[in-house]
């Protein structure tokens, strides 16, 4: 890609709520995980930073990038990959988004913060326990009162 090609794609203009979207060649790319404190799950986060141009080849300010996840999705991104992402900057100018689309390999890759499986066992799970624990108060209470339950009287 030409340096004419990695510009800022998009500058919302007055009063347009569209996110600005940063194109540019991915440099400094660092993963690494961050422990939990009460749940003990690890946080995957990818920084790193868009080294964009402008018109004539002019260089631009560089953007720096972080994406947060328990899993990424998609594909993968690396030093030197043409990317394209969406998101505000914060004060600090740290652009935080949840997909990025890798213009080198074609892919998109999207950062998913929970697993939806995970979430549908855990709650069958649950279900399950209430289950038992509800069959357990019913021979309880049966036990407890001496009432045998259904009569054909």
């Amino acid at each position: 890609m030409t340096r004419q090609e990695l510009l800022l794609t998009a500058n919302p203009a007055i009063g347009d709520i569209s996110m600005p979207t940063y194109k540019g060649k991915v440099s400094g790319y660092v993963p690494r995980t961050e422990s939990g404190v009460f749940r003990k799950r690890q946080t995957l986060v990818w920084n790193f930073r868009l080294e964009r141009y402008g018109p004539g080849g002019k260089p631009l300010p560089r953007v720096a990038v972080e994406m947060r996840a328990k899993y990424y999705r998609g594909g993968s991104i690396n030093n030197g990959d043409v990317v394209e992402v969406t998101g505000r900057q914060s004060r600090n100018g740290l652009v935080t988004v949840d997909k990025a689309k890798n213009l080198t390999a074609g892919t998109v890759v999207r950062a998913r913060r929970w697993n939806l499986s995970v979430f549908i066992v855990k709650g069958l799970g649950l279900l399950l326990i209430l289950a038992v624990l509800a069959v357990v108060a019913a021979v309880a209470y049966t036990l407890a009162t001496g009432d045998g339950g259904f009569s054909l009287e």
